[in-house]
């Protein structure tokens, strides 16, 4: 059914609406059903009934969908696999058949009355005069492929499965005491005076002496370790290379400018602004509002309730808009108020913000793309040939040097390449095959032998072999003395920066106050504002100091290491969180906790009926048809 829908859902009103429909439903969802495709194969058995591959299709599609609207691109069936999105929506049918099947054996019924009432109350479904419309509900089921049996149907199947999770959920409280202790001891603040003492702040340790050079150099082998590093030959073969070879006839360039001529014709775009009301009654009051030279940003909000963001449609063709409000929007000048006009979404006063006629682009501005597009083309033709030609000749026995002089093809040498792409000093190396299969072919490919035919990109071949591999291994000291010994001096001004810390702890403990001490050694004393637990208002503190400062009661202190000085810390103060004076968080509190217990009945909800209803996934079923 999905590829009706999207034959279907070519304007802006049928996929608004159907967006609308697939909404109303979004705390469970309603799957479709899908006409042929994806065979009669069982993906799932939840008790006694059988979940079919259409079904799964069905939501995976929607999914898919979803997804590709809330990224602004497309997700293929293999990106939905790498993304779980399949595997997702089997869990998701499975604990709604569950719920079906223990609403069926309770009995749960849902009245036709019942029923209709809430198929009635559907805005979607509402008229000119803000009421059920039974012609445009027939439409709507027939633009999106139900009929009114199936589509009653599924409203039924969807109210009992409300009514078993309502009537679950509704009973679930939390005491209290325990909203209070939790909004306590997520609310309570505290404030610190701090000192900072950076590393750089500390005395210059000096030279270490060989002893230590050494230590420190074994300590941190894994700092001081050159990578693996291996020694390739690679012949490359891409698309865009071969392009460049390719000289395209003006004759060819002609034609496909003819043959394409529609892509090069610009039709008219006009930029809009709307007030979108409910009524005729508000947009004609906006209308008149206008009329008088008023702001069209101000009459939106005011008449309208309307914020500016609500209020641009952008630049748009005629055909993009609904015939309706396309007539009106493009048959004023720049700058021209429609009266008010009606549509399926309501009534809108419209303005023509901005005009671009319609042009067509003459040949000598495309020409270049034209050809560039062409030779391309040509040359995707040419790779794959080149590839097969390449792969045959290595099959044959040939080496890489002997196929790449036959077929005309550059040879590549890589005296050294690591794990991450770079040479032997560390610098990346340029011109790599693109894509991102270059390097773990490189790394997994044995030492003296040639790697298969690999995709480079989305155009390209790349093979290589590994001439030679040399294994990871300590460099020696005196390759890496000087950073040996700068990372000797900052472990050094560390040591002493702690040190400071504690020195000057122990003078607070003793009673002296930070100010003071901390103007003896030239420290700034910051105090904080209040701050939470989780690390709200207290800046870049870090967390192990403000672990510290929750254990501590006011005077105490405590310090930790925080990017290359050692933090000091003081607790000023404790400030109690006060329920009684913060009603709306204690509530949001509430309401969490709420929430978290539903979610954990329903857990056991999950866990119980699937002793009721043993579920089996099939396995084989899902890889098959995704």
């Amino acid at each position: 059914m999905l590829d009706a829908i999207r034959k279907r859902s070519a304007s802006i009103l049928v996929k608004l609406l159907f967006g609308l429909l697939i909404l109303s439903f979004a705390a469970w969802g309603i799957g479709d059903v899908i006409r042929g495709g994806v065979g009669e194969a069982t993906v799932a058995t939840v008790g006694d009934l059988e979940v079919p591959a259409q079904e799964i299709a069905a939501e995976v599609q929607r999914e898919m969908s979803r997804l590709r609207a809330a990224s602004g691109g497309r997700i293929d069936a293999e990106q939905a696999r790498a993304l779980g999105v399949i595997e997702a929506v089997v869990g998701r049918v499975v604990e709604r058949t569950l719920v079906d099947l223990a609403a069926w054996d309770l009995g749960l019924t849902v009245s036709d009355t019942v029923v209709r009432n809430q198929i009635q109350s559907m805005p979607e479904f509402r008229g000119s005069l803000g009421t059920f419309d039974r012609e445009r509900f027939h439409q709507l089921l027939y633009s999106n492929g139900w009929t009114e049996d199936r589509y009653v149907a599924l409203v039924r199947q969807d109210l009992a499965r409300r009514q078993l999770m309502g009537s679950v959920a509704a009973g679930v409280t939390v005491p209290e005491a325990l909203v209070d202790t939790v909004f306590r001891h997520r609310g309570e603040r505290r404030i610190a005076e701090t000192v900072r003492i950076a590393d750089t702040t500390m005395p210059d340790p000096g030279q270490p002496d060989t002893e230590a050079l050494d230590r420190v150099h074994r300590e941190n082998a894994d700092r001081f370790t050159a990578p693996e590093l291996r020694r390739l030959t690679v012949v490359t073969v891409m698309a865009e290379d071969l392009a460049k070879e390719i000289a395209v006839p003006e004759a060819d360039v002609q034609a496909a400018f003819e043959e394409r001529a529609d892509e090069f014709r610009q039709p008219e775009r006009r930029t809009l602004e709307h007030i979108r009301t409910d009524d005729e009654a508000t947009a004609r009051r906006a209308h008149e509002e206008l009329l008088k030279g008023r702001d069209f940003a101000e009459v939106g909000r005011e008449v309208a309730g309307l914020e500016p963001a609500m209020l641009a449609l952008g630049t748009t063709t005629r055909d993009q808009l609904l015939p309706a409000l396309a007539n009106a929007s493009f048959d004023m000048p720049r700058g021209g108020i429609s009266p008010p006009v009606q549509s399926p979404l309501g009534w809108h006063v419209l303005r023509v913000v901005g005009i671009e006629r319609a042009r067509e682009q003459p040949l000598e501005e495309v020409r270049a793309v034209l050809a560039a597009e062409l030779a391309r083309e040509k040359a995707i033709d040419a790779l794959f040939d080149l590839s097969n030609r390449l792969e045959d000749a290595l099959a044959g026995g040939a080496t890489l040097e002997e196929a790449a002089a036959s077929l005309d093809l550059a040879l590549t040498r890589i005296d050294a390449i690591d794990p991450s792409g770079s040479d032997a000093n560390g610098n990346p190396i340029a011109r790599l095959p693109p894509g991102d299969r270059f390097l773990p072919v490189a790394f997994a490919t044995e030492d003296t032998t040639q790697s298969p035919l690999t995709e480079a990109g989305d155009d390209g071949y790349f093979v290589l072999r590994v001439d030679a591999v040399t294994p990871p291994a300590l460099r020696p000291l005196a390759d890496v003395r000087d950073q040996v010994a700068e990372l000797w001096r900052a472990r050094q001004r560390a040591e002493a920066a702690e040190q400071a810390g504690r020195q000057l702890i122990e003078r607070l403990e003793g009673g002296a106050a930070l100010s003071a001490v901390a103007a003896e050694r030239g420290l700034a004393v910051t105090t904080t504002e209040p701050f939470t637990r989780a690390g709200d208002g207290a800046g870049d503190l870090p967390d192990a100091l403000l672990e510290s400062l929750f254990s501590a009661q006011p005077g105490d202190a405590a310090q930790a290491r925080a990017d290359g000085a050692t933090v000091v810390a003081r607790l000023v103060a404790v400030r109690a969180a006060n329920p009684s004076a913060e009603a709306a968080a204690v509530e949001a509190v509430r309401r969490e906790m709420v929430e978290a217990v539903r979610g954990d009945v329903m857990a056991q909800l999950s866990a119980a009926l699937r002793v009721r209803y043993p579920v089996s996934i099939n396995p084989n079923a899902v890889q098959q048809f995704y």
